[in-house]
Formats: structure tokens, sequence, C-alpha cells
């Protein structure tokens, strides 16, 4: 079995919780001859605040520092950078002008010239860069995508994502910028489509993609962007896209829905059927064979992750991993909505306030979930379905060519139109 060395960004947050994989992985047998990632040190600048776990750290034998020029210094052949978004870019360029290979984590940035940018340091450098796109690095997906390639449910016609996960006040007050535009003068454009549940618009990208490696990227964007959050980005929205092989994308998102709504992802065609559900199993059902035949997805672990990035850095033809590239076309998607409409605030009236699952304030839109799922089944968006007295016609964008992200419409002041 062969390993890469590889050094991570941080302690705490998500970076915490990467480094724990990496230790617990690293404590168990490895059974194939799968390519593997071995910790070997970590940047972490708040040394005070993680003194104990950069302590067990170094008796593990792991080198910690606290500036990303000694990380890199290091004889390490890869970082995993699981930071802020506005940070994605710099330290991606950074690394790789060091010599190391990149995983970094999703979104790959805010805006599509930032992720243009990254893919031309990539260029330059010739070295590997990963995304964590984690439904990219399993197996299944690639099983699933190579078979509606080959037709297995004919041309596609309608798809559509649909989640809602409750969040919080506390979500929204866990870091300075979540809901935020931008942070550090950077575009984040924090959302549920750019965070929370941007791995399922990149997966459904990706599977309607034209070829075994490339994602689909949007002709054009309908959009519909809601808050009823105190927040500057949105934290519902409704989505349709104009696919390049034909058919529609609809997309439904929100954290203000009292009931969970796992992840699930449905590809309609002339000859059947694709279901995602609940982010552990793919189902694809023909009219001339029957079905579902399933297709068991591989939980979201690190180390999914980081040995399918192993398997890309040590030169793998064919390595299941999601590149800048179909990263590139879930930026477009999120960039072109945020141009394409102002974000709404929803009346008070049409907003209940109930504890949430963690016990803080939760705001939520009554019936939500089930507005979402019906748009879903019938490709249509909000204010077409008549579900949701509070919504609004979409707004539009062309995005052939795109590749300049100006600004989002109408800031956070767009009012809602007046209801009669």
């Amino acid at each position: 079995m062969s390993t890469i060395s590889l050094g991570i960004t941080g302690l705490g947050g998500y970076a915490g919780w990467a480094c724990d994989q990496l230790l617990a992985t690293a404590n168990k047998p490895i059974t194939d001859a799968r390519p593997n990632a071995r910790l070997t040190a970590v940047c972490e600048p708040d040394l005070v605040k993680h003194a104990a776990k950069a302590a067990a750290l170094r008796a593990a034998g792991i080198t910690v520092v606290t500036k990303l020029d000694d990380l890199l210094d290091l004889p390490i052949e890869a970082v995993w950078l699981p930071l802020p978004i506005d940070l994605h870019r710099p330290f991606t360029e950074r690394a790789l002008a060091a010599g190391k290979a990149v995983l970094v984590e999703k979104p790959a940035a805010g805006a599509i010239d930032d992720v243009d940018a990254m893919i031309e340091a990539q260029e330059a450098a010739a070295l590997p860069v990963a995304v964590g796109y984690q439904n990219l690095f399993d197996e299944s997906t690639w099983i699933v995508k190579r078979r509606l390639l080959d037709g297995a449910i004919g041309d596609p016609t309608c798809a559509s994502v649909v989640c809602c996960w409750p969040r919080s006040d506390a979500y929204f007050s866990r870091t300075p910028w979540a809901g935020k535009l931008k942070r550090n003068g950077t575009w984040v454009l924090d959302s549920p489509a750019n965070n929370a549940m941007a791995h399922f618009l990149n997966l459904a990208l990706f599977l309607l993609g034209p070829t075994e490696r490339e994602s689909a990227e949007p002709l054009a964007v309908e959009a519909e962007l809601y808050r009823v959050n105190d927040i500057e980005n949105y934290d519902t929205c409704c989505l349709r896209y104009e696919l390049p092989r034909g058919g529609k994308l609809v997309i439904g998102f929100t954290h203000a829905c009292r009931r969970t709504i796992h992840p699930a992802i449905t590809i309609t065609g002339s000859n059947g059927s694709m279901k995602f559900w609940n982010s552990n199993r793919y189902e694809i059902t023909t009219n001339n064979n029957g079905g579902p035949h399933s297709y068991p997805a591989a939980p979201h672990v690190g180390s999914l992750v980081t040995r399918g990035f192993a398997d890309y850095v040590l030169g793998s033809p064919s390595p299941h991993v999601a590149t800048l590239t179909n990263a590139r076309a879930h930026t477009i998607a999120v960039n072109g909505a945020s141009e394409a409409a102002p974000v709404r605030a929803i009346p008070s009236e049409f907003i209940k306030v109930v504890p949430g699952p963690d016990g803080h304030p939760l705001r939520t839109l009554p019936g939500i979930e089930d507005a979402l799922l019906a748009c879903a089944g019938e490709c249509q968006m909000l204010h077409e379905s008549a579900r949701a007295v509070w919504s609004v016609p979409a707004g539009s964008k062309d995005l052939r060519g795109y590749d300049h992200f100006t600004a989002p419409a109408g800031g956070r002041t767009a009012p809602v139109r007046e209801l009669v």
C-alpha cells in the first residue's frame, strides 16, 4: 500500500474533525491495497486555545507549527485546507507554489473568478487539486454516472434536489460570517446552496454532466431567494436551471423548516428514473428491465476523501475525486442565482418561531417542506405552485459563457412585494 504524507491547516471546527478522522484512520488496520494518507504535520496559529490537542499530536510524532509557510516548508506531499471560504483561493495558490498537492474544502470559492484563478494556478503547477465534495469520492457515484451516460433512464427531462435541514439561531451565530455575503472583503455567499447543502447541488450537476468526469454547467437560471433569519444572504431558495443536455434541474433548499427532509435527488428520464436517498443509496428504475436497482452510497467520512485524494496524488489515471472543474459548475450555479434575484425578507406574519432541535429559537415557514417537495415533483418554482403566498416571481439570468461574478442582485435590502 502506498501512502502520502499530509499536512492539515487548523485544529478547530471542521479542521479539528478532519484531524481526528486522520488520527482514527491511522490507528485502524488497513485491509486493502488502496493508497492512504498519513497525517504528518498540522498548522494552527492559536496554540493557546488548542494546547492540549497540539500536545497530543506532538506526542504522536506529528509536527505542529503556527504558520502556513512553515507547514509548506516541511517534506510533505500534500495539504488539506479545511478553512473558511475566503481563504480557499490564497491558501491553495500558496500551497501549489510550494509544490504541494491540495485538498481544499467545499465550495472551491465564493466567486467564479476565484475558482478560475485556482484552476490557472493548478495548471501552472501541474499538481493535483481536489475539492471536498465527498460524494464524488464514492465509487457508487461513478457507477451510477456511467449507467446514466449509457442511457439507463434515457434522456433527462427533469431533475430535482430537495433538502430541508432546520437551523436555529445558534447555527447563524456560530461564526461571524454565517449567512454573510463576504468575509474579509472576499465573496463567500454563505447559504444553504453554498455551504450545508452544497454537496447535493454539486452531486446533481455531476450526475447530469455530459461525460464521465464532467459536471453540467447550467445554461440559465431562475431564482427565488428568501430569508427569515436576520442574515445578509438567503436561508431558503427555489432554483431552476436549464441544462446543456436538455431538461431542467429544480432545487429546493431551506433551513427555515421544522421537519427534516434529508437530501433527495431525482433525475427523471425518457426511459426511467434515478434517485439518491438520505445520502446512503442510489436507485435506478428503468422502463424496460424494472428495478429499482440499488447502489449503496458511502457515508461521509474523512477516510473516504483522503484515500481517494491519495490515489489522485499518486497518479491514478481515473481517480474518484471532485476536481476544481467539477466545483466550477457548482459555483456558476450559485453565483448565477445570486445575480438573478434579490434576497427577499419574508414578512413576520408568515414566520413561526419554535424551539429548534438544539433548544434554540428556530424560525420556520409552516408548510415549506411540502411546498418544496411538490415543486420538485412538478418541476415548478414556488411562485408557480400557489403553495407559498409569500413567494414572488423568479428572477432569471443567462449563464452561457459565465466567468465573472459581479454582485448579488439588490444587496440585502430587497423588500417583499405588498401582498393583496
